[in-house]
């Protein structure tokens, strides 16, 4: 079981003080976002040497970049994709992680076969894609190499199990952002079934990074966060344990 977190909970660091950030609560994979202060991880600044250079200093902490975070992607953002998947590839990385605006879906269908990199569509309240059978549908016309992020704190926002939408979207998950109902508190302390939800992709045979974004709230410190996501880190390496 890969276990990681996505580094947008640290975006107001550099990328350096956020590997390290992560390195010392023993992280060893991380979903890079792409804001971060320095703006070493922003497709809009950086190519391909880029990538690779984030990635040197993510394994120079120890730690495996295993997804890129691109925030969400628009009809706006068509004249930066390819930069995009030119980041992802020098970051090393086989999944670009979002949420989408399903009327780009050809043109990044496209480039996703072009460099044989997967594009996980993350749920999201207030987004089009919010259930399962709205994502399976919009991909229906697409390759394999689109499929998605389930983000179960988001299923349970608009009101649904998260462990039942995991199930629908079987064969398409590249991703999985680990969060829970209330942010505030600690992780597996809300209404989602984590334990469930964790059984249900090792059924799957999902084998990529599961991704903690909890403690996701403004305000929060440093000190909190590293407080929370050292137990978040503990408390998935125990649901990994529980379902072995």
């Amino acid at each position: 079981m890969k276990i990681g977190v996505i580094s947008y909970l640290l975006r107001h660091h550099d990328t350096p003080t956020a590997m390290q950030f992560l390195q010392d609560i023993g992280y060893t994979n991380v979903e890079l976002d792409f804001r971060h202060a320095d703006g070493l991880c922003d497709y809009h600044k950086q190519d391909a040497v880029g990538g690779a250079r984030a990635r040197v200093i993510c394994l120079e902490h120890g730690i495996q970049p295993r997804a890129y975070c691109v925030g969400g992607l628009r009809p706006a953002n068509l004249p930066d994709l390819r930069r995009v998947f030119e980041f992802a590839r020098g970051l090393g990385v086989q999944v670009i992680v979002g949420v989408l605006d399903p009327a780009i879906l050809p043109e990044l269908d496209a480039l996703c076969h072009e460099y044989q990199i997967y594009y996980a569509i993350e749920n999201h309240l207030g987004n089009v894609f919010q259930a399962a059978e709205t994502m399976l549908e919009a991909v229906a016309p697409y390759s394999m190499y689109i499929g998605f992020n389930p983000d179960t704190g988001h299923f349970a926002a608009v009101g649904l199990s998260a462990v039942d939408e995991v199930r629908k979207l079987e064969g398409r998950i590249y991703h999985c952002h680990f969060k829970d109902s209330d942010q505030h508190l600690p992780l597996g302390s809300g209404a989602v079934d984590m334990l469930a939800v964790v059984r249900e992709l090792k059924r799957q045979g999902y084998d990529r990074l599961w991704s903690i974004e909890h403690y996701e709230y403004d305000g929060i410190s440093d000190e909190d966060l590293k407080e929370g996501l050292a137990y978040a880190l503990s408390y998935v390496r125990a649901l990994d344990a529980q379902t072995r």
